[in-house]
């Protein structure tokens, strides 16, 4: 039973939106479609918001670090390295909060912001690189049995990330290749990164990566290079610390080592 406060409310609201938002029974009320699809967007912006007042309210010298990644990033890269910053470094904490369908990051709720762009356009006041963009065509060993001239590659089924910053890869790669390349089908755009590259370890194109991001599964033989000609851009990952953490000798140490970490790779390959 709604209180009649409360009810007024909804009423109004139903007014202004032209729709009905809940059947009125008794002894009780249930959603309609409409005020199904309201309740989640609000359910999920409340949380939001609990979540980043309880981050704020932490102190600002903690063993907790706040780290906002994308989940490609934290799934292809950082979990696999995670547990060595915590062998050397068992008295902090990681919170990882992960993005993927959306570029935006929660600088005043996190301590280190992972980001994937180009210098100018960083947030925070302390910016490392872990490593920079080098645009490199992948795909699954069943698909290719080894790398094939740039020119060939209009040859092939090309799986397309169009989303944020990513959306025109494939056409900076073409130019940078003198390649003319037709527009992606609807079964070859993903607008998420994690969905694209699980489609090129099944087989089902070439996609465009970046080796370092992706070295693990280039190591282990689930992917490997389907062109060896490369993109090399002023874009890349950095680590950011947040205005919240500019006096946090933790995450400092964190962004230290995971640059440390990038170069270190880069000298490997």
């Amino acid at each position: 039973m709604l209180q009649p406060a409360v009810s007024r409310r909804v009423a109004d609201l139903e007014q202004a939106l032209g729709v009905r938002l809940m059947h009125r029974t008794r002894p009780g009320v249930t959603l309609t479609p409409e005020g199904e699809v309201l309740f989640h967007a609000i359910a999920g912006s409340l949380m939001q918001v609990q979540t980043a007042v309880e981050q704020i309210r932490l102190p600002a010298e903690r063993n907790t670090l706040v780290v906002d990644s994308t989940i490609g990033f934290a799934s292809c890269y950082l979990m696999q390295r995670l547990p060595a910053f915590r062998s050397a470094h068992p008295d902090i904490v990681i919170e990882l909060v992960s993005r993927d369908l959306s570029d935006d990051y929660h600088q005043g709720g996190s301590d280190v912001i992972i980001v994937f762009d180009e210098p100018a356009r960083l947030p925070g006041l302390h910016k490392s690189l872990i490593f920079g963009e080098e645009l490199v065509p992948l795909c699954a060993p069943a698909y290719l049995p080894g790398p094939v001239p740039a020119e060939r590659l209009c040859d092939h089924r090309l799986l397309h990330l169009v989303h944020g910053n990513h959306t025109r890869d494939w056409e900076r790669y073409a130019a940078s290749a003198g390649l003319r390349i037709a527009p992606p089908g609807s079964a070859e755009r993903f607008t998420s990164f994690t969905v694209c590259l699980q489609a090129a370890l099944n087989g089902d194109g070439i996609m465009l990566g970046w080796e370092h991001l992706l070295q693990d599964h280039l190591n282990a033989g689930r992917l490997i290079r389907a062109c060896d000609q490369r993109l090399k851009t002023r874009r890349g990952y950095f680590a950011c610390i947040t205005g919240r953490a500019a006096e946090n000798r933790h995450a400092r140490a964190f962004v230290d080592w995971l640059a440390g970490e990038g170069q270190q790779a880069a000298m490997i390959r």
